[in-house]
C-alpha cells in the first residue's frame, strides 16, 4: 500500500471526533489561528492523505513541521487519541516521500551516530558563535536570529566536552546503606556532553556524595530525538540500537538522565520502536529522572546539617517531555523546597511550553520567541531571582527569551542550584542583591 505507516495508525486517526479540545492547549494554533496547526487539523490532513483525498504537498509537510511536540493536545484529548503517534507516523511518511533535506540528512546520517564528528561540528559552531556575538551591533540585522537588532543567546560549545572531563567509572564518595539504588548509568545526551559540561560533572559529583556509583559510558550516542521528530525512523532506530547495546553492557539499578527530552526518548520511544523485545522493555523501565532519583534516595540526608536561610527565590519550568511525557513534576518542586537558602515560588503556567522544541526554534524562530515571551513574562511576574529547569534545550530557549524581552534573570539546571545551595561557601541572595546576576551566573549557571 502507498501509505503503509499511516495505515498502521488508521484506528488512532478514527478515534478523533473533531471536538476541538486540542485547540485550547496548542500554542502554534493560539498564535496563528490556523486550523491545520492544531491536532484536529493535522489528523484531518493525515486522514486525507491516507484516503487519497490530498497529496503530501510542501504546505502539508510544513504544517507537521510547525509543531512544538509539547504534548498538550495529547493531554487535552477526551477520546485518548495518541496524537504523538499520529504526528510521528505522518512525519515518517513525509520523510519517506521527500527525504530529510541535504543539511538534515547529512547531520542525521554522518554526525549524530559519531560523537567525535558531532563534537567537531559543535566546535565549529562555537567559533562561529564568537564571531556572531562580537559582531558590531550596526551589522546585527545581517545575521540570522537577530530580529530588532537583538542577537540570539547561543550555547557555549567551546568547552572541553564531558567525555574528556570524567572517567567511565565514578565510585561513591560516601557509604549509604539505606539506599536501594547503589549504581546508576548516566545518560547525558548531546547538549550536556557538548555544552552543559559543568552540569554533567555536578550530576556525577552529587550522586557520588549521596553514596551512588555512577557509570558514564563514553560510547553512548545521540538519543535520536532530532531524527525521530523529523520523521527519520531509520536513523532513529540505528541510534536506539547503539544506545541499547551500550547501556546493556553495564549492570545498574537505574539509568539516570538530566535532559528531559533524552529521558523521554529512552523510556518511551525506544519501547515503541521495539515493542516485542523484553530486554528493551526492562532497560526502558530503569530510565529515571535525576530529580526523581535524588528524592527517592533521600536528598534530605545531604541538607540536614545545612543552615536554612530562605533567601534565594527560585521558580521552576516544567519541560514538556518531563511532565507530560514522563509524569515527573512533583519531585522537582519537593527537591527545591528541601534546599537550604531557597524559597520556591510557583510561576503562572509553569508547564506551558517554552517554545524551544529543538529544531523548531531554528526553523520558526520568530514564533518560538512569541511563545517564549509568555514564559519570560511568567518568570518575571513570579518575582524569582533565578529560574531552573531540567532540560538543556528549555534552558537555552528560556535564557534567550528572557534576554530578548529585557528580563535580566539567570537560568540554571536544577542540579546546578542543588550544588550551589549545598556548597559551604554559599552566600545569601539578600547579602549580594546588588550583584545577584553575577553571583547567579557564576555560582549557579557556570555553563555559559
Amino acid at each position: 500500500m502507498k501509505y503503509d505507516i499511516l495505515e498502521s495508525i488508521r484506528a488512532e486517526l478514527d478515534k478523533c471526533t473533531k471536538c476541538a479540545s486540542c485547540q485550547a492547549g496548542c500554542y502554534t494554533y493560539e498564535l496563528t489561528s490556523s486550523e491545520t496547526l492544531a491536532a484536529r487539523g493535522k489528523i484531518r490532513l493525515a486522514q486525507g492523505v491516507l484516503n487519497g483525498e490530498i497529496e503530501i504537498t510542501k504546505r502539508v509537510a510544513n504544517d507537521f513541521t510547525q509543531c512544538l511536540s509539547c504534548m498538550s493536545c495529547l493531554s487535552a484529548c477526551p477520546t485518548g487519541v495518541d496524537t504523538m503517534q499520529v504526528f510521528s507516523a505522518m512525519k515518517a511518511e513525509i520523510h519517506r516521500q521527500n527525504g530529510p533535506g541535504p543539511i538534515a540528512g547529512f547531520i542525521f546520517k554522518w554526525l549524530l551516530p559519531y560523537p567525535r564528528r558531532l563534537n567537531f561540528l559543535a566546535k565549529i559552531v562555537g567559533f562561529s558563535s564568537l564571531f556572531y556575538k562580537w559582531a558590531p551591533a550596526r551589522f546585527a540585522e545581517l545575521f540570522p536570529f537577530t530580529p530588532g537588532g537583538i542577537k540570539r543567546v547561543t550555547p557555549n560549545f567551546l568547552k572541553l566536552n564531558l567525555r574528556l572531563r570524567v572517567p567511565t567509572k565514578n565510585p561513591p564518595k560516601n557509604v549509604n546503606p539505606n539506599i536501594s539504588i547503589k549504581r546508576v548509568i548516566y545518560y547525558t545526551g548531546c547538549m550536556t556532553d557538548l555544552s552543559f559540561t559543568d552540569t554533567g560533572v555536578t550530576v556525577i559529583k552529587r550522586l557520588q556524595e549521596m553514596g551512588v556509583e555512577v557509570i558514564y559510558p563514553k560510547d553512548q550516542v545521540c538519543c535520536g530525538a532530532p531524527s525521530y521528530y523529523s520523521g527519520d525512523m531509520e536513523t532513529s532506530i540505528a541510534l536506539a540500537k547503539k544506545n541499547i547495546e551500550v547501556l546493556s553492557a553495564y549492570e545498574a539499578d537505574a539509568i539516570v538522565y538530566s535532559c528531559a527530552t533524552c529521558g523521554s526518548v529512552l523510556a518511551e520511544k525506544y519501547r515503541k520502536m521495539f515493542p516485542d523485545d523484553k530486554k528493551v522493555a526492562e532497560l526502558c523501565a530503569k530510565v529515571t529522572d535525576l530529580q526523581k532519583l535524588m528524592m527517592q534516595i533521600g536528598i534530605e540526608q545531604a541538607v540536614k546539617q545545612k543552615p536554612d536561610g530562605k533567601n534565594l527565590k527560585v521558580t521552576y519550568h516544567d519541560p514538556c517531555h518531563l511532565k507530560r511525557g514522563m509524569g515527573v513534576w512533583k519531585e522537582p518542586r519537593e527537591l527545591l523546597r528541601s534546599l537550604p537558602g531557597v524559597e520556591f515560588v510557583e510561576m503562572k503556567n509553569a508547564d506551558r511550553c517554552c517554545g524551544g522544541s529543538g529544531t523548531f526554534g531554528l526553523n520558526f524562530y520568530d514564533m518560538s520567541m512569541d511563545v517564549g515571551k509568555l514564559k519570560a513574562d511568567a518568570i518575571y511576574e513570579s518575582g524569582a531571582d533565578i529560574v531552573v529547569t531540567a532540560c538543556p534545550s528549555c534552558q537555552i530557549q528560556i535564557e534567550d527569551s528572557l534576554h530578548r524581552h529585557g528580563y535580566d534573570i539567570p537560568t540554571a539546571h536544577t542540579i546546578d542550584l542543588v550544588n550551589y545551595a549545598l556548597s559551604p561557601c554559599q552566600k545569601t541572595a539578600r547579602e549580594t542583591k546588588s550583584d545577584s546576576n553575577t553571583k547567579s551566573k557564576s555560582a549557579v549557571n557556570a555553563n555559559h
